[in-house]
């Protein structure tokens, strides 16, 4: 499943963004980051993953604990706008 996680309240831009791209490696197991979307300051950002939405929300809490606040929701693929059609892009590959 497709989840976006919203990162607000970023105390540190430069921490937080820097230490993200340490931790995307660890992620949890079928999960993966498809896009990062930070702000021009870096105090919010939004992310594409794929994976479970549950287990994302827990992994990005404890990895940004006391730098930001998390939103993890689950994408609505059929009322989407704008993503890629993931089907015909397995059937090319």
């Amino acid at each position: 499943m497709l989840v976006i996680a919203q990162h607000t309240n970023i105390t540190d831009p430069g921490a937080f963004w820097a230490k993200a791209q340490t931790v995307i490696s660890s992620a949890p197991a079928g999960a993966s980051v498809l896009s990062v979307f930070p702000s021009q300051d870096g105090k919010t950002g939004t992310c594409l993953w794929e994976g479970n939405v549950d287990e994302i929300q827990k992994f990005l809490d404890k990895e940004s604990e006391g730098m930001a606040t998390n939103y993890c929701y689950e994408v609505n693929e059929g009322a989407s706008m704008g993503l890629p059609d993931r089907k015909k892009e397995a059937a090319l590959n």
